[in-house]
């Protein structure tokens, strides 16, 4: 009898702790995915406004004609949006994503002050398009800085910061509003457009 309970009472004792510690990984490890599962999201909606832009100018180029500035500035920007998407880098992609944004809010300015291309209805159904992505980007931008600041919160708690240490979990950068992005939403946009036509 006292050789039964010599081995029973340690293991009763060390049962509940070793169910806490999977317990507690296996959360990790949700928080991680729900992260990866967010992120993808948001690489999702991005490259669809990525997508977007091309036939956006396409259909406005024309009614603009000679300014062609604008559609240089937004081809570049797109071009280094797509660079930084591939790259994989937060905060690579934080950058070109607030520089594109920017340079969107400048033709969607140009074309509400220009009644030629406001009566296009292809330009309309494609800025339409383009708000919609901009709203889900935004909605997925917070279901994963939502997902990001669940994992961080596990990740630097006890006891969640033991397991996550032992095991190479750590926290991970939110997708925050880069200040031109900021800017973009908040202020009006300063255009720079070719007044010379060729």
């Amino acid at each position: 009898m006292e050789v039964i309970s010599s081995v029973i009472i340690p293991i009763m004792m060390i049962s509940p702790i070793i169910v806490v510690y999977i317990v507690l990984y296996n959360s990790l490890r949700r928080s991680q995915t729900k992260v990866q599962e967010g992120w993808s999201g948001v690489e999702v909606q991005l490259k669809r406004r990525h997508d977007l832009v091309p036939n956006l100018l396409s259909s406005v180029k024309a009614a603009m004609g000679h300014e062609t500035r604008i559609f240089e500035q937004l081809v570049e920007a797109r071009k280094t949006a797509d660079k930084a998407l591939a790259s994989q880098d937060p905060k690579l992609i934080e950058t070109a994503e607030a520089n594109l944004s920017a340079k969107l809010q400048g033709l969607r300015v140009h074309i509400e002050d220009n009644s030629e291309i406001t009566a296009t209805g292809n330009v309309q159904e494609l800025q339409r398009q383009l708000e919609e992505t901009e709203d889900q980007i935004a909605a997925s931008r917070r279901l994963y800085n939502g997902n990001v600041q669940k994992l961080n919160a596990a990740v630097v708690t006890f006891p969640g910061n033991l397991i996550a240490s032992r095991h190479n979990i750590t926290t991970v950068e939110p997708f925050a509003m880069e200040q031109l992005e900021y800017d973009a939403a908040l202020l009006p946009p300063e255009l720079q457009f070719d007044t010379l036509s060729r």
